[in-house]
């Protein structure tokens, strides 16, 4: 086995493994039922506002505090060489608030965490492990909002929940419209085939794709305006998946390729 299978094996596992945690946890997470005024709702449909900007989740300092904990112990048992950091960013999130989460859920998740003291592998580490402990919570939320959030009026690039731009995306089998997969909340959105979702080019002469062979099912498409990329499962050409967080790591090949040939656009992976 290479060094790069070894990587992506212990990677997958990670992942796997943070997946289960978030399913034990998610059944834990008591969740109101999200609510917006009709001012609120306006300026999300028709100005695209997101929803986050109107009504955060409601977060449980002690639950948070266990689920970073468990997320520590995955983190160093796949990767005892960052044990080390881990040690240190633990140290910092100790010391942290409720108040804190619900900035990092307002903004800081799209602007990245950053301080002093801290390098850029710490600092991509701390976002990881923060990202990780708001999933269940995120995702409990996203489950309570109204079916028409993301539907056909939304349409935008980004996640109509958090605003956060797509890792994946798939082409549904039943009518091949393409669904866009927020990395952060989990939310699904309607979006248009042949339109660059990083930089909206709805020149289809500027967007092409490619395939992979070792990879079945899945598309990669690329946008020659951005050089942004979109990896994309078509429900046509392969029958099963798993779950996206699972499938993302799975294709990793898919973005070492295209960023080999100068794309770019995903966010760093923690592998």
């Amino acid at each position: 086995m290479s060094e790069v299978d070894v990587v992506m094996k212990q990677a997958f596992q990670l992942f796997a493994d943070l997946l289960e945690l978030k399913k034990v946890y998610s059944l834990k997470v008591v969740q109101p039922v999200p609510s917006f005024s009709e001012d609120e709702r306006k300026q999300h449909t028709e100005n695209g506002a997101v929803l986050l900007k109107y009504n955060l989740p409601a977060l449980d300092a002690d639950l948070c505090s266990k689920l970073v904990d468990n997320i520590y112990g995955l983190i160093t048992k796949n990767q005892p060489a960052k044990k080390e950091q881990v040690d240190k960013i633990k140290s910092f999130i100790d010391g942290v608030t409720v108040q804190f989460y619900e900035e990092f859920l307002s903004a800081g998740h799209l602007e990245g965490f950053s301080a002093e003291g801290f390098s850029q592998d710490e600092q991509v580490l701390f976002n990881f492990i923060v990202r990780q402990a708001l999933r269940p919570f995120l995702e409990k939320y996203v489950s309570l909002l109204p079916p028409e959030v993301g539907d056909e009026r939304w349409q935008r690039s980004y996640c109509p929940v958090c605003g956060e731009k797509a890792n994946l995306s798939y082409l549904r089998q039943e009518d091949g419209k393409r669904m866009l997969i927020c990395p952060f909340c989990g939310k699904e959105w309607l979006y248009r085939f042949l339109v660059c979702s990083w930089c909206e080019n709805e020149d289809h002469k500027n967007i092409k794709y490619f395939e992979v062979a070792e990879v079945p099912g899945y598309e990669v498409f690329l946008c020659e305006q951005c050089h942004g990329y979109l990896k994309t499962f078509n429900a046509k050409k392969a029958a099963t998946h798993d779950e996206w967080v699972l499938e993302d790591v799975k294709t990793v090949v898919l973005d070492l390729l295209a960023r080999r040939e100068g794309y770019g656009g995903q966010e760093e992976k923690l592998i």
